[in-house]
């Protein structure tokens, strides 16, 4: 694990904030109840959206993504991991929670195989299978991660990343609507501007109710097929301050690294 992907995620938050999301100009247009998360301090329906009768394209709906987004202050989902490995014919699934507090620049992500804690300055990630934690900064300046980067081999981005680190890499092509888990969503194909910049291609399907991400699918330069789904979340709820302190059973080797 290196040390910048907390800048990774804001960068992304920013990008969909504040960037225009290029547009592809030849297009149409841990499993159980997440815990540490209190009442919504304001979550309100989403305001500002546009009329109901807006043509639907690529760039409406990124548009609406990024609003969405900018309401944002905390946020707290489950997820899945789905990835099928071509070359040995084999299935393989991870389940995990995921919670963000964006003011604070907090992140915690809860796998069996692994938890990673950052309070905006310091990233713990606690690996149960090696008995360690390996303690590093947060960030390093003018770092930058998101979907595709080749920093993690064998996952290339977090599911953070797959929510909120969508910049100008990419370009956008609507595809069409296909519903996930029975919500209608948009499905868009992303592009990238440059290949060798992480992934050359994925596809999400965007919820058309929330404007939220609910599916993300790619496939490796091996021909292995990844696929996140992302499911019940919570917006602006109070989240624990104890979620985003690392803790770790007796014995565990802490390995600091700043």
């Amino acid at each position: 694990m290196t040390t910048h992907l907390w800048v990774g995620l804001l960068t992304g938050l920013m990008a969909l904030q504040g960037a225009e999301v290029p547009v592809n100009a030849g297009a149409p247009g841990v499993a159980g109840p997440l815990q540490g998360v209190g009442p919504p301090e304001d979550a309100g329906p989403l305001q500002g959206v546009g009329p109901v009768d807006e043509p639907h394209t690529a760039e409406t709906v990124t548009g609406k993504m990024r609003r969405r987004l900018d309401g944002v202050q905390s946020l707290a989902a489950r997820y899945t991991v789905t990835t099928y490995a071509a070359v040995l014919e084999s299935r393989s699934e991870t389940e995990g929670q995921l919670y963000l507090q964006r003011d604070r620049n907090r992140l915690r992500l809860e796998e069996a195989s692994q938890i990673i804690v950052s309070d905006g300055e310091t990233l713990w990630t606690y690996v149960p299978g090696n008995r360690q934690v390996i303690v590093s900064p947060a960030g390093e300046e003018g770092a930058e991660s998101g979907p595709g980067r080749t920093d993690r081999p064998g996952r290339p981005g977090r599911p953070d990343d797959f929510i909120f680190n969508y910049s100008n890499r990419y370009l956008y092509e609507l595809e069409g609507r296909e519903p996930v888990d029975d919500m209608p969503c948009s499905r868009l194909r992303l592009t990238a501007v440059e290949p060798a910049d992480g992934l050359p291609e994925l596809r999400i399907w965007v919820d058309e109710e929330d404007w939220l991400t609910r599916k993300v699918m790619y496939t490796d330069d091996m021909g292995s097929e990844t696929t996140l789904r992302f499911m019940d979340y919570r917006l602006n709820e109070k989240l624990a301050p104890g979620l985003f302190e690392m803790t770790a059973p007796d014995g565990v080797e802490w390995v600091d690294l700043r």
